[in-house]
């Protein structure tokens, strides 16, 4: 191995693309359709990274999410490649196009394609497995780029001062954050780029409709592949739990639905911006890895039989009345903890160049934003990774708990919680990100 080599790595991608016809995840209103065609294919990338000591997997892949199915694709994971399951890492890129897979989209579709999840199951481990076998000495390198594709989607309603509009609009002076990560793996040999990882926080949901596509982050593998043709890109999606694709046109009421064209023209941007990132050069990537992870139990605010029974009774059908009628179901049976919700966390650190914090929920984006801020001194590059490993939905920040908005209650009763998380959530979360953490060396090198 040469000498400025500190890892063996393995890239592998496999074909996820699910049959047409099949039942689609992401849009409530799009309602129990199935797809009528494919867009653009659907990909799962495998990448093992080992520095001697510790092996790190980390897959990333173009569905709505992992959700229920974690445990089962970690286990096939493990079993294939002999990686422990903690330390395998699953990022999800949000497509709202992609196949329904949750044991929750039976209740809004009535079936999902069980044949398609346990062949796309097979195809990612046997993906893993080739990368885990097929290793090379490797270089890694990070840096930073920027790109505008993300804009806000809670709009202030004048009409109720201190409160989002429920629906999600253009805000143009809303928060965002436009940094791109990146990470490079370089062959030690020659220096091909042989992966390039990317970091951005943005909802993949340009497209609607009823064409399986992975939205922007597929053309925006298109171009990094002509960019770059002996690399495999994949996308870790970032704290976009608040972030959609801008609109169309600059001041738009609404966001809109694009054409496949523009789509392309949104991936185009991102891909763009990677390889800027690569061209004007990148850090080395130096230090060995280390894994954390760890199960944070979050509360919600409590609910009263009083108020689930006067929703229930609405004469009108609605989330809100099913979430009473699950909820009161609950209670009359008993179950414990209503207001409890298990939250992964796992952090991934090489040395004090780099750092991945994943996290199992829709984070908005000041929570990344405040991970690149506490933790940007500790470490060259911070990437915060939301949409990992077992998925729970939404996870606002304390700030918008009092401006409500789908990212705070919707989404919980859709979930079925009892409502908003408590205002503690967020310095909860980040306390334990801070402690799982390596710490800081004396002297940084």
């Amino acid at each position: 191995m040469s000498s400025s080599a500190e890892y063996r790595v393995g890239i592998a991608t496999a074909d996820i693309t699910p049959p047409v016809g099949g039942p689609l995840a992401g849009f409530a209103a799009r309602g129990p359709h199935t797809s009528t065609g494919v867009d653009h294919p659907l990909r799962a990338v495998t990448t093992v990274i080992g520095d001697g000591r510790t092996d790190l997997l980390l897959v990333s892949v173009e569905w709505l999410g992992c959700y229920d199915q974690t445990s089962r694709l970690r286990r096939v994971l493990g079993e294939r490649t002999g990686i422990p399951e903690r330390q395998i890492l699953l990022s999800a890129s949000h497509t709202h196009c992609g196949p329904a897979i949750r044991h929750a989209d039976y209740a809004e579709h009535g079936w999902i394609d069980e044949d398609y999840l346990e062949a796309a199951i097979g195809k990612i481990a046997r993906a893993a497995g080739i990368a885990a076998r097929h290793r090379f000495p490797a270089v890694l390198r990070q840096g930073t780029g920027g790109c505008s594709v993300a804009m806000s989607r809670r709009l202030p309603d004048p009409d109720h001062p201190g409160r989002v509009f429920d629906s999600m609009l253009p805000n143009p002076d809303g928060v965002t954050d436009h940094q791109v990560g990146v990470i490079t793996v370089e062959s030690a040999d020659d220096g091909v780029v042989r992966g390039i990882m990317i970091n951005y926080a943005c909802h993949p949901t340009s497209r609607g409709g009823l064409k399986v596509s992975g939205d922007f982050v597929g053309f925006a593998y298109d171009h990094l592949d002509e960019a770059f043709p002996y690399a495999q890109p994949s996308f870790l999606q970032g704290c976009g739990g608040d972030q959609k694709p801008r609109p169309v046109e600059p001041g738009a009421a609404a966001f809109g639905t694009r054409t496949l064209d523009q789509v392309r023209d949104l991936g185009s941007d991102l891909g763009r911006a990677v390889q800027a990132a690569i061209s004007a050069g990148l850090a080395p990537v130096t230090g060995p890895i280390t894994i954390g992870s760890a199960i944070e139990v979050l509360r919600t605010e409590p609910v009263s039989r009083e108020t689930l029974e006067a929703e229930r009774d609405r004469p009108s059908a609605s989330y809100r009345k099913r979430w009473a009628e699950v909820l009161l179901d609950r209670l009359d049976r008993g179950v414990p903890d209503l207001d409890r919700v298990e939250f992964e966390l796992q952090t991934i650190t090489f040395g004090t160049s780099l750092a991945l914090v994943a996290m199992a929920g829709e984070m908005t984006v000041e929570h990344g934003l405040r991970l690149k801020r506490d933790h940007g001194t500790r470490f060259d590059q911070v990437l915060p990774l939301g949409y990992a490993n077992g998925m729970v939905g939404y996870v606002p920040v304390a700030r918008q708990f009092a401006e409500y908005g789908y990212e705070v209650l919707d989404s919980n009763q859709r979930f079925f919680r009892t409502g908003r998380y408590l205002p503690e959530t967020e310095d909860q979360l980040h306390a334990r990100i801070a402690t799982m953490l390596p710490p800081t060396p004396p002297t940084r090198q």
